[in-house]
């Protein structure tokens, strides 16, 4: 699980390996770091990390062993990576059922209708969703799709 991470670090030298160490030793990766030595507030300078936990009871370890040393953890906030997927449906469409189609986690970014020269919609629809969830998605609208007799062309 990638987290974003806030500490609070007396302004000292030393502090940053003090901080590292209960991350390394429960399995935190660290992808990235922001140590904004400008916004020192009352001794303490904010350091902002990317680091990858393998499961949520590593992290909760290392946060346990922050405070056990002084440490403020200001921030944690699961990352979630998010994918962005276009639809095209040609079809017989009911646009409601479309739009409804239980996609709880994904968000509709965009929504474009043609005005048919024929029997036939075209609806071309952009979504963003976690990663993890586009294939459900994708599914999902096949689903509807067949239902309503209408071809899905999708970007994945």
């Amino acid at each position: 699980m990638k987290l974003d991470l806030t500490l609070g670090l007396i302004d000292r030298p030393g502090q940053l390996i003090k901080a590292l160490e209960p991350l390394a030793k429960n399995g935190g990766n660290i992808i990235s770091i922001i140590h904004e030595r400008e916004k020192v507030s009352s001794g303490y300078v904010p350091v902002s990390l990317v680091v990858d936990f393998p499961t949520i009871a590593n992290f909760e370890k290392t946060k346990r062993e922050l405070e056990d040393v002084s440490i403020s953890v200001i921030k944690s906030e699961e990352i979630i990576e998010k994918a962005n997927v276009s639809f095209i449906l040609i079809g017989k469409l009911d646009v409601r059922k479309i739009v409804e189609t239980e996609t709880d986690k994904a968000r509709i970014v965009n929504f474009e209708s043609s005005a048919p020269t024929s029997k036939e919609a075209c609806i071309r629809l952009n979504i963003e969703a976690p990663v993890e969830e586009i294939n459900r998605i994708v599914a999902k609208l096949k689903e509807v799709a067949e239902e309503e007799n209408a071809v899905l062309i999708s970007s994945v």
